[in-house]
């Protein structure tokens, strides 16, 4: 195990400066929000990226992101950072990331389902939109937590919903929350998206419907710590090395 050092993460956003509406006022407070999930031997930086989608709400925005989501990694462990989380909960890019580098790199939905399935039988993720597609499935199935899967609940808010009314969206995520709890056999919820992640409201919310209720920012930092301070990173039998694509230096 490592002796105890500053460890350096970087937060990875996954929206663009230039087509997000998050200003910069809003990417420091997501920046506080991060330096208080982790202990005072532990330094946080926010990267945000300089091209790419605005929102992510399906698997083509998904897409999108992880060309620069790629550059940024590298540069990532090129800058001396110890570990590398990806802020999205479809993790974009997540397996294309731990190729590239040898620094550990974690990823929003894969820490907060493993933190969830270590807390009760059968897990609900809360997310964004109204549409049912496969979409919601897939990563459960990937990360081999489909027997503590129990349901997605969608909340009919977008993304962007969620980072202009705090209280609709708490008032909306205690229904849906009710409802996986009554009616999908779920004893712990996981806040599936990061606009409400960083809403702070993960413990009101567990009072509300008297459940656990996961917050995948703090689950990501303090694995990618984890993983740091124990000296791991992803297996290169799961993950080879390999050099950066062509494309990544005409990305512009």
């Amino acid at each position: 195990m490592s002796s105890r050092r500053k460890v350096r993460l970087l937060y990875q956003m996954t929206t663009a400066k230039q087509n997000t509406e998050l200003g910069h006022g809003e990417v420091e407070r997501r920046l506080a929000f991060c330096r208080a999930c982790v202990g005072p031997d532990t330094d946080v930086d926010i990267s945000v990226p300089a091209y790419g989608p605005g929102s992510i709400e399906s698997r083509a925005d998904a897409a999108a992101a992880v060309p620069a989501l790629m550059d940024n990694v590298l540069k990532a462990e090129a800058d001396g950072y110890d570990a590398v989380v990806i802020s999205c909960f479809s993790d974009p890019g997540l397996d294309a990331c731990r190729e590239l580098v040898s620094i550990p790199v974690t990823a929003s939905a894969q820490a907060a389902m493993h933190v969830a399935s270590q807390l009760g039988a059968r897990f609900s993720v809360l997310s964004p939109g109204k549409a049912r597609s496969s979409k919601g499935i897939e990563n459960p199935r990937k990360y081999g937590l489909w027997d503590s899967f129990a349901s997605v609940r969608h909340t009919g808010l977008s993304v962007m919903d969620f980072a202009r009314d705090r209280e609709q969206t708490l008032d909306r995520l205690t229904s849906v929350g009710r409802l996986a709890l009554e009616e999908d056999g779920a004893d712990t919820l996981i806040l599936g998206c990061m606009s409400m992640a960083f809403h702070g409201i993960d413990g009101e919310l567990s009072e509300r419907i008297g459940a656990p209720v996961v917050n995948p920012i703090p689950a990501s930092l303090m694995m990618a710590e984890l993983l740091v301070r124990c000296g791991l990173r992803q297996s290169r039998l799961a993950y080879p090395l390999v050099r950066a694509p062509v494309m990544l230096a005409k990305a512009s």
